[in-house]
């Protein structure tokens, strides 16, 4: 039977009715949203995950319901029936939709606020609003920086960047991943407004809210799940508002945005994060007297200092010390005279990145014997450290070298052998300038012999247009490796249907086999849509026929299945 507003209560197992209406009692229905043109409500609810829900209405009043959670025990599960008692009680004027008429536009529950509230009085306007905030102090906080637009403070900034956070706290004070996302969208409406203060001219309003996001959220990160990415999100968009205040500022505003962020670079609970160098680049960009050096490199030392007592040697400590070195290389390029910077340089080459820097400054200049001995310098560290990745940019920066001195011979090794190693593309163009049209063809088949990876070895092919050969590969890997095939379907579809369709075959049994939620049977059934797209529709048919038999008690499947 097709689901509809009608009958849904009678068509969804009660058992999941029930657990649909404690979501919404609950409040986890987040975002609920409706679009009148393509008569879609959309959701985000807040489950063991956060899963997004789709409820379309089709002019017959039938409603097609998705939703990204696993669920695998029928079609509807509690995500939608909670989704669809929230439309019954957010948009009860939209339930008898009419889908072909769309020529009058329907009055949303907005419209109807906007006529009531211009028919109230303001003596009446202003009893309802003290009396809300009297119980809702984030709407008190909201209200206070919206209109007391010329004696907003940064601690009234401060109370609505609580106010968001402690909405997302458990009982235990912590931040689980759904508070945090929580946390973060209300604290996105103080962002709107301060975009609208800078545009307006206001700059030290929006400057108030990037510290008060900053200030308020790095304390709360390491008592958070943030693996969202949006309390993070939240700091680096406020630094990078405080960077486009900078230019809006006055010497003197200025002046004051370069001790903020000195001050918070320098903090403890900045020191794994990149946060403190984007703070230090706003100060180095800014800064402008000799007195805002010394304050800057006597930070450096006191960052340097901390990241030598408070770390063994690894990776982090070295990266947070060439950091330190770059900045202090800068001061002394803009102040300084270029013997100091190359002496810094060459008392700090046992930082790599001091070492690349020195050596493409030599390369620059005409050093060539220096640049190659810190080369080989470079690289027998790399590899005694066990670090390829670090011994291919030496090799990089070998390349650089060899170009300057014309040794062609010796630039195709290197540029042959790195390719292979990092399967760069750029390499691979300066071999196809390098080697002569007429030895191209030879030179390639002894780089296919080479060639280790099978994601390498098929772009070659791709390259080449060798497509018979790339096919054969994908074959070869297509139950193991579906992104392969994936990755060059077009071209091998419009070249090779037949083989192409059976392959896609495989994959489509091969997903089943071991397939559980929803998104892998819409994987598969898309398999299938490609097979009739290129002209395998019978076999896509029996297909289709022979999944539905084995599968016939996995509804879900068979759901994703009938649509295609």
């Amino acid at each position: 039977m097709s689901l509809t507003f009608a009958n849904f209560k009678q068509t969804i197992p009660s058992q999941i009715l029930t657990r649909g209406r404690e979501y919404v009692r609950r409040g986890q229905i987040l975002d609920l949203s409706f679009d009148e043109d393509e008569l879609v409500w959309e959701a985000q609810i807040e489950g063991t995950d956060l899963y997004d829900v789709q409820i379309e209405f089709f002019a017959n009043g039938n409603l097609r319901c998705s939703c990204t959670c696993p669920y695998d025990m029928g079609e509807h599960c509690k995500h939608i029936a909670a989704v669809l008692y929230a439309i019954e009680d957010a948009f009860p004027d939209q339930l008898d939709l009419k889908p072909g008429d769309k020529s009058a536009k329907r009055q949303t529950r907005r419209d109807k606020l906007r006529q009531h509230l211009e028919k109230t009085s303001q003596e009446r306007l202003v009893s309802i609003l003290l009396e809300l905030t009297q119980k809702d102090r984030e709407l008190l906080n909201k209200l206070l920086i919206r209109l007391d637009v010329s004696d907003a403070k940064p601690i009234d900034y401060r109370r609505v960047v609580k106010d968001a956070l402690r909405t997302g706290h458990d009982k235990q004070g912590y931040l689980d991943y759904t508070g945090s996302i929580r946390a973060g969208r209300k604290i996105g409406e103080l962002f709107d407004q301060a975009t609208q203060w800078l545009d307006t001219g206001e700059t030290d309003k929006a400057i108030g809210v990037y510290q008060a996001v900053i200030d308020e959220i790095m304390p709360v990160l390491y008592r958070a799940d943030d693996s969202s990415g949006t309390l993070g999100g939240c700091i680096s968009m406020a630094i990078e508002g405080l960077n486009e205040a900078a230019e809006l500022q006055e010497e003197t505003g200025r002046d004051a945005l370069f001790a903020y962020c000195l001050a918070c670079a320098v903090k403890q609970e900045f020191q794994n994060w990149d946060w403190r160098w984007e703070l230090l680049s706003i100060v180095q960009e800014w800064m402008s007297t000799p007195a805002q050096r010394t304050l800057l490199t006597s930070a450096l030392d006191e960052i340097e200092a901390s990241l030598i007592k408070g770390h063994d040697h690894n990776s982090m400590r070295d990266y947070g010390l060439e950091e330190v070195a770059l900045f202090k290389l800068a001061l002394i390029d803009r102040f300084d005279n270029p013997l100091a910077s190359d002496e810094f340089l060459h008392a700090h080459v046992h930082l790599d990145r001091i070492r690349k820097e020195l050596i493409e400054r030599c390369i620059k200049d005409g050093k060539l014997e220096e640049a190659l001995h810190q080369i080989q310098a470079g690289i027998a560290l790399s590899e005694q450290q066990h670090l390829p990745g670090l011994t291919n940019q030496y090799q990089e920066l070998r390349i650089q070298l060899l170009q300057k001195t014309g040794d062609k011979k010796g630039l195709i090794q290197a540029t042959r052998a790195l390719w292979l190693d990092t399967f760069s593309e750029e390499n691979f163009a300066l071999l196809r300038k390098l080697i002569p049209a007429p030895e191209w063809g030879a030179f390639v088949e002894k780089l296919i012999k080479d060639v280790r990876r099978t994601e390498q070895l098929a772009w070659l092919y791709a390259y080449e247009k060798r497509w018979p050969d790339l096919l054969t590969l994908v074959q070869k890997y297509a139950e193991n490796s579906g992104w392969l095939l994936d990755n060059y379907q077009k071209p091998l579809e419009s070249r090779f249907p037949a083989e192409v369709g059976a392959i896609y075959e495989k994959r489509v049994m091969q997903i089943l086999t071991c397939a559980k939620t929803r998104d892998e049977y819409a994987k598969a059934a898309d398999y299938v849509r490609r097979m009739k797209k290129i002209g395998q529709t019978a076999r896509a048919q029996k297909l289709v026929q022979q999944v539905c038999a084995q599968y016939a008690n996995r509804p879900a499947l068979l759901d994703e299945f009938s649509k295609v």
